[in-house]
């Protein structure tokens, strides 16, 4: 109970200091809805994440706190309650921005203790979702080494009695590695590549896919530059047009297709997936991180160089070429080398089997119509290549006429195969009846401009409103 006005001074000054936890924990999780009726099924749910088939509810815990209990018997207490509605709590941040003491205007000391107990709970949240994700890292850096020791020593044990000595050598070499960063574990075929003519040789794209990207950097005005400083996002890469209208094919409004990865580099990262959710699941070492009962995030096994390739290289400067408008992702430089708004990125591989096991990495027959929490989505399939089943879906636009109905399905998508969407666009993966089917997806994000000036509702359904309350000129 606040009693004293240097308490309330004080209450203020926590709440303000817990804003920023909030913005962090609700930022990054994905946006939601629900449909009362979608292809049949009664509330469909509607909703980013990894997973998307959970419907995202703004929940008070089961055990309120004791000054939420106080307002709540106060006969006087208004409805207020920040800690069940987002409505009130969103509200709540937007007053604080804005107006200066802002929680004066409130009638009761008990409507400010809500508040700051919302907050708490949610810089609680913030905290244990930090610990568990330094935790499970700390975890998955052990595994990975684990894994590529026991294929250096494989390969080392195949070698002939001559070659031994400089095996060892090699081993020794590249297990040295920092306590938070995987990438130097990989043995050669997923280390990351160093030069146009290495990206070449080792055939990780599609052959067309190279030839768009290295001939566009060929005749551009980085004509030269280094394959590190594309995948770095040093340079801006800008992809000819003629070329890239010769790559791609547009499946539908908004989605379109193209051969990204090759065959020979979607093996070797499906079977990656796969050894290491087997390993974790028969190493009791590892057996609590889980890691094949989600998808797998690249950058936290030391991947992370895959996802920036193909941000850098063709995420972004496709994006300029095909989603400027109708995503709204113009650079105010109008010009032609403008670099693309999308700034942010986020790869995991994501696996759906006729016989789910979390032993390879597939836990799941198919996913539920859904929304993305990001402005463009790449989603690249790996194959195996004998699956039946697992055809991508898209129902329209959120914010459109569309929404909700069926426009288009691309059925089976080769191996290697992209497909290049807006993430706002509903899509559903239909059941997987036989093999297994996994997928790299790539979330692509405009922190500095789209969200930056826009509310979650304002940037779900694209509306180009000014006076937005996260807008400058608003009120």
């Amino acid at each position: 109970m606040i009693t004293s006005p240097n308490e309330m001074i004080n209450a203020l000054s926590r709440i303000k200091l817990l804003l920023i936890a909030f913005l962090f924990t609700r930022g990054d999780q994905s946006t939601g809805c629900r449909m009362s009726e979608f292809n049949g099924e009664a509330k469909t749910a509607i909703g980013g994440g990894a997973i998307n088939e959970k419907p995202r509810l703004y929940s008070l815990s089961s055990n309120p706190s004791p000054t939420r209990q106080v307002g709540s018997i106060d006969p006087d207490s208004s409805s207020w309650s920040p800690g069940k509605s987002l409505g009130h709590m969103l509200h709540a941040l937007v007053g604080l921005d804005r107006y200066p003491n802002y929680l004066s205007r409130f009638q009761h000391i008990y409507d400010v203790e809500a508040l700051e107990s919302a907050l708490k709970e949610k810089l609680d949240e913030v905290t244990r979702q930090k610990n568990d994700i330094i935790a499970k890292r700390k975890g998955i850096h052990d595994l990975v080494c684990r894994y590529n020791k026991s294929i250096e020593e494989k390969r080392s044990h195949e070698q002939s009695h001559s070659d031994t000595d400089d095996a060892a050598a090699r081993t020794d070499d590249t297990m040295e590695c920092s306590d938070s960063d995987c990438s130097n574990f990989w043995h050669s075929e997923l280390s990351p590549p160093t030069s146009w003519s290495e990206l070449k040789k080792r055939k990780i794209l599609n052959e067309d896919a190279f030839k768009v990207a290295f001939q566009s950097m060929q005749t551009s005005r980085h004509r030269g530059r280094e394959l590190r400083d594309f995948i770095n996002g040093d340079v801006d890469l800008d992809l000819n047009p003629s070329l890239l209208e010769q790559l791609m094919n547009q499946e539908m409004f908004d989605v379109y297709s193209f051969p990204l990865l090759s065959t020979q580099f979607c093996y070797l990262l499906r079977k990656t997936v796969r050894d290491l959710s087997d390993l974790c699941e028969s190493d009791t070492e590892f057996q609590y991180l889980k890691l094949g009962h989600r998808p797998i995030d690249l950058d936290s096994i030391g991947l992370g160089w895959v996802n920036d390739m193909l941000f850098n290289l063709f995420i972004r400067p496709m994006t300029k070429h095909l989603f400027a408008k109708s995503e709204q992702l113009q650079n105010t430089n109008k010009s032609r080398n403008a670099p693309s708004t999308l700034d942010w990125r986020h790869g995991y591989v994501a696996g759906y089997s006729s016989l789910p096991n979390g032993s390879k990495g597939a836990t799941r027959h198919r996913l539920v119509p859904h929304t993305d929490d990001s402005e463009i989505t790449l989603n690249c399939c790996l194959g195996e290549e004998n699956y039946v089943g697992g055809h991508v879906e898209f129902y329209g636009l959120r914010g459109s006429e569309d929404e909700g109905q069926l426009i288009g399905k691309v059925e089976r998508p080769n191996v290697g195969t992209a497909l290049l969407h807006s993430g706002r666009h509903l899509h559903s993966v239909s059941e997987v009846t036989n093999g297994d089917r996994y997928a790299l997806i790539i979330w692509s994000r405009s922190w500095s401009c789209l969200r930056k000036d826009a509310c979650p509702c304002c940037y779900l359904n694209r509306r180009q409103d000014k006076t937005c309350i996260c807008a400058p000129r608003w009120n």
